[in-house]
């Protein structure tokens, strides 16, 4: 017999498979070698921040969604997993490090169905979920970008970005 949670994220998987893109465009893109010979599209990227979140473009809602600490590591990847793959429907991915914990990466799929961003039907869009400041980081102790900071080479991480 299901507990009512495994019941609840049956259903929840179920939800996310019918958050999927509908008719999804074929990506034949190809990575060009030179800047110049991008798309046309990324000459209409738009100048301003995104008007809609994920959530808005898929349909769910990150209250649905149960805190981490409810779930078993199993229903916790099968929800990952799922979500990653909804995300990818709509040319969507998230930069969470290998090392992430499973229940923090749940939380963090999670957290971009609150997030701005842009859907389009030619490239890939990342969701940078790093600060880049590893004390606020989303990331916390696994934050990528405090290697850069210890480097006594570089003052703060703007050094690393801006080429400094």
């Amino acid at each position: 017999m299901l507990t009512s949670m495994e019941a609840y994220v049956t259903h929840l998987l179920s939800d996310i498979l019918e958050a999927e893109r509908p008719d999804q465009p074929t990506l034949n893109y190809v990575y060009p070698e030179f800047v110049e010979d991008f798309p046309e599209e990324y000459d209409r990227w738009p100048e301003n921040d995104p008007l809609y979140t994920f959530g808005y473009y898929c349909g769910l809602k990150q209250e649905v969604f149960p805190p981490a600490h409810m779930l078993s590591s199993l229903q916790m990847e099968r929800l990952c997993y799922a979500f990653s793959k909804m995300m990818f429907t709509w040319n969507l991915d998230t930069d969470i490090p290998d090392d992430v914990p499973l229940s923090k990466k749940y939380q963090l799929l999670v957290s971009t169905l609150d997030m701005k961003t842009e859907v389009n039907n030619t490239i890939l869009t990342t969701f940078e979920l790093c600060s880049y400041d590893p004390p606020s980081c989303p990331l916390g102790e696994y934050c990528t970008c405090k290697e850069f900071i210890q480097d006594d080479a570089l003052e703060n991480i703007d050094d690393y970005l801006h080429g400094e």
